[in-house]
């Protein structure tokens, strides 16, 4: 019931936290990997080209994590799973 720790409703058998600062993590770590594998491709294009070409894959990967965490705290059982699900066919794409 708010703070960083939230209840994993979608867990199997006991309920597990969701820890919300891994997430956060994630949402910052990802990115970041993103852009620097790439970077090789930065040094060859103007900046405004190569950010126009990097953030479709950040807003994506931002996208697919904060769905993946709203999927695990969300109340709704159909809602949440179609969260989780969302987030790994966003994941795949």
């Amino acid at each position: 019931n708010g703070g960083l720790v939230h209840k994993n409703l979608r867990a199997f058998g006991p309920l597990r936290g969701c820890y919300t600062v891994r997430y956060i993590g994630w949402s910052v770590a990802v990115p970041n990997l993103i852009t620097m594998n790439n970077y090789a491709l930065a040094g060859k294009t103007p900046f405004r080209e190569f950010v126009t070409r990097l953030f479709p894959n950040l807003f994506c990967t931002w996208a697919y994590i904060l769905a993946s965490w709203l999927g695990e705290v969300v109340h709704d059982p159909f809602m949440g799973w179609f969260l989780v699900i969302l987030s790994f066919v966003a994941y795949c794409f």
